[in-house]
């Protein structure tokens, strides 16, 4: 049996969402504790994003692959891919919380949010969907607002763990 990056994104989704519903069943006292608004306890929501900013970090080392294996680029491309697309899902639940609760001190968060949003879709849309606006002016789009990316990315993790004042 031939493992499809199609397959293994479909296994990836699927075990990402019975993980997500069996620990929501199961903190729904401790939800109700901290408040009506919050979708999770405060500490899964951060380690929800501790593992999307992991899962970007494995997405990262496609450059370093790539370069270092290139008779495999499309598989170092998937594996860039889910990942990246993986990070999303679970920054997008780690942001869930924020939006229930809203602070002028978030800004940072959602442009980062934001930002990222915009790279992975912007990624996935331009492997699968090629189009000449894309295939022209994506790559170059791509690198820089990911350059700006995490420069936020480093400001957002270092106000939040109180490294520096905002």
């Amino acid at each position: 049996m031939k493992l499809t990056s199609r397959t293994l994104g479909a296994i990836l989704v699927s075990v990402l969402l019975f993980t997500v519903s069996v620990y929501h069943v199961c903190a729904i006292q401790e939800r109700r504790e901290e408040g009506a608004w919050r979708l999770f306890p405060r500490d899964t929501a951060h380690w929800l994003g501790w593992i999307g900013f992991a899962l970007l970090a494995v997405s990262a080392a496609y450059s370093g692959l790539k370069r270092g294996f290139p008779n495999n680029i499309k598989l170092w491309l998937t594996i860039h891919c889910i990942p990246g697309t993986l990070s999303l899902l679970f920054t997008g639940i780690h942001m869930v919380n924020k939006v229930f609760h809203l602070r002028p001190g978030m800004i940072l968060s959602f442009l980062t949010f934001v930002i990222m949003a915009v790279i992975v879709i912007g990624g996935v849309v331009g492997r699968y969907l090629k189009t000449t606006i894309l295939s022209k002016y994506w790559r170059t789009l791509h690198i820089s607002l990911t350059a700006v990316f995490y420069v936020l990315l480093a400001v957002h993790l270092l106000a939040k763990t109180d490294m520096l004042v905002v």
